[in-house]
């Protein structure tokens, strides 16, 4: 089945993300024909957003983010220049053939405060496949900026979740 307009894709991607069983939340923005935001893994609490922007017509992201923990800003900040953009180099490095891209968010001093990551493709390529496939490549590079910052600097504490679980 071609997608061949906005409508028929916000509808079937609206449809293959609840049949795989995603929570599927409608975001209001102003900037986009369609913004979701679903849980990505499935039942997870982790968040990513499918968007169609008005500013690209045809055009399908994939987005997903990850804030850098205070612990880890802390220790970037203690590193000199030098070793800090051979840190940021490896990781260039490590995912320069990935199928996503990132976008490391720095302050002023250099220091990485977010990543975002994002997984584009056109309306003429939109299939069940290709979309999972994005979502699936927004997660991995999301946990290897886990792991390649927990390795670097260890683990940090993290915050104690207060919302309620939704199973119980």
């Amino acid at each position: 089945m071609a997608v061949e307009t906005i409508e028929e894709a916000k509808s079937v991607i609206t449809k293959w993300l609840n049949e795989n069983g995603h929570q599927v939340r409608l975001v209001e923005d102003t900037n986009a024909n369609f913004h979701f935001e679903i849980d990505y893994p499935l039942s997870s609490m982790k968040r990513q957003r499918v968007i169609q922007p008005k500013e690209y017509p045809g055009l399908i992201v994939l987005l997903n983010g990850v804030a850098i923990a205070d612990e880890h800003k802390k220790k970037l900040k203690e590193l000199n220049e030098d070793d800090r953009e051979k840190f940021y180099a490896s990781i260039r490095k490590d995912l320069i053939f990935a199928e996503n891209s990132y976008d490391i968010g720095n302050d002023e001093d250099g220091i990485a405060q977010q990543v975002q990551f994002s997984y584009e493709f056109y309306l003429d390529s939109l299939n069940k496949t290709n979309l999972f496939k994005g979502l699936l490549m927004n997660h991995r590079v999301l946990m290897y900026f886990v792991t390649v910052f927990n390795d670097k600097f260890g683990i940090p504490e993290m915050p104690e979740n207060k919302a309620p679980n939704p199973a119980h």
